[in-house]
């Protein structure tokens, strides 16, 4: 038992937690994560994409497997942690006893050298100890807490990074271009515009968005695409999907007012409640035979060539099937409806993640930095100077404060 025990709080075990978590964190990036099983699908293949979705790899973060090993690599941290604390709450002072027991290997050749050397670690900033026959300079003992705190610090950087993978408030929104989103703090995101062909006419899904805070005071404008997301504030903003919306402009006659609409679903543009046109549908082009006939068709190549919008026009409770094309009006009333171009739109997703989740995730970083300086760079030691000699104490190899307090022994000894 006592042998489990040990495994269970071993660096070996969590490295191997570490490394599990990390090739499951590295496919959840490579895999696309909580999208619609049609796309796995048209993506992996049928045999393959049933596979990643019942071993849970299209939402991996959620998963039973993710959170075991979360939990599992976070007590075997706490527990590294907690039994690494106790040493090194110790290891100071034993350095210090060490260093008052050991004998001095330096000897001094009169008063004079004696007086240099307690100057020197003076003026280096290390702490003196007075005991009964010789003086104890100590420095950097902070570093024993290096290794310490770089554990603490993968434990917070796993727990605020599982907190903001796991926690986000995620909402897909369509916008148009020229128009803006108001999300639920306030924030607006601002579609300037959108395309699905670069100008050389390759694919390149991308949206230029700007987005504000509430007070205006802040504001960022970014080109994204499906991987590159627009980061502001509390929000990533990714480039979803797509879609191709019908424009309406409706003009009343009487009074100049315009507007324009965008269809991208079925619905009654009413002037009262029997006159308007019923907007069905918008197809991508048409066939037309030699009799005049229209055959509409429906299936697209991301591109709409000839557009054809299908609409009913509905006159005192009459009405009559229309098709209309970009450039045709038709009159109802004083109301003049307008068929403009397909306008192309991006689908986004965006994800919203508490504030004090980045600050803990960024304090974890910082943290670790700090300790992995104090690991390499803050190496405790303790000098030990008595009347005949020197010596110094370290867990490490100090040949640089060797040689400087050799120089200062020196006739010609000056401060470096």
């Amino acid at each position: 038992m006592k042998k489990i025990l040990s495994f269970f709080c071993s660096m070996t075990f969590g490295m191997i937690l570490l490394a599990a978590v990390m090739a499951l964190s590295l496919a959840g990036s490579l895999i696309p994560q909580q999208e619609a099983a049609m796309k796995y699908m048209n993506a992996y293949g049928a045999n393959t994409a049933t596979l990643l979705m019942a071993l849970g790899f299209t939402d991996i973060f959620h998963t039973w497997y993710f959170y075991a090993l979360e939990i599992l690599l976070c007590l075997n941290l706490l527990l590294c942690s907690i039994l690494r604390f106790g040493r090194t709450r110790k290891a100071g002072e034993r350095l210090k006893q060490q260093a008052i027991k050991a004998a001095c290997d330096q000897p001094f050749a009169d008063e004079s050298q004696f007086q240099k050397i307690t100057a020197y670690l003076s003026g280096q900033r290390y702490r003196k100890t007075e005991s009964e026959n010789a003086v104890l300079y100590s420095k950097h003992f902070m570093g024993f807490y290096g290794s310490f705190l770089v554990h603490l610090s993968i434990l917070l950087v796993l727990l605020f990074g599982s907190l903001v993978l796991m926690t986000p408030q995620v909402s897909d929104q369509t916008v148009m271009p020229g128009e803006a989103l108001t999300l639920s703090d306030g924030t607006t995101v601002t579609c300037e515009s959108f395309h699905i062909q670069d100008e050389s006419g390759k694919l390149d899904y991308a949206s230029v968005l700007t987005a504000a805070s509430p007070d205006g005071k802040q504001s960022k404008t970014q080109e994204i695409r499906v991987n590159e997301p627009l980061r502001f504030g509390n929000y990533k903003i990714y480039q979803q999907t797509y879609g191709t919306a019908g424009r309406i402009q409706i003009r009343n006659n009487s009074n100049g007012a315009e507007e324009i609409q965008y269809m991208t679903e079925p619905a009654f543009l009413a002037i009262d409640q029997r006159n308007g046109i019923y907007f069905e549908a918008l197809y991508p082009g048409y066939f037309r035979d030699e009799e005049g006939n229209f055959t509409l068709i429906t299936s697209t190549d991301r591109s709409y060539p000839d557009p054809v919008y299908r609409i009913q026009s509905i006159t005192d409770g009459m009405s009559a099937a229309v098709l209309a094309f970009p450039g045709e009006e038709i009159n109802i009333g004083d109301i003049t409806f307008s068929f403009l171009s397909p306008a192309e739109y991006p689908g986004l997703r965006i994800k919203h993640v508490s504030g004090w989740l980045y600050g803990g995730l960024y304090f974890s970083f910082g943290l670790m930095v700090a300790a992995l300086y104090l690991c390499f760079f803050a190496v405790p030691v303790a000098v030990k100077v008595a009347k005949e000699g020197y010596v110094i104490c370290s867990p490490k190899n100090q040949e640089g404060l060797a040689l400087a307090l050799e120089a200062e022994k020196s006739p010609a000894g000056k401060n470096p």
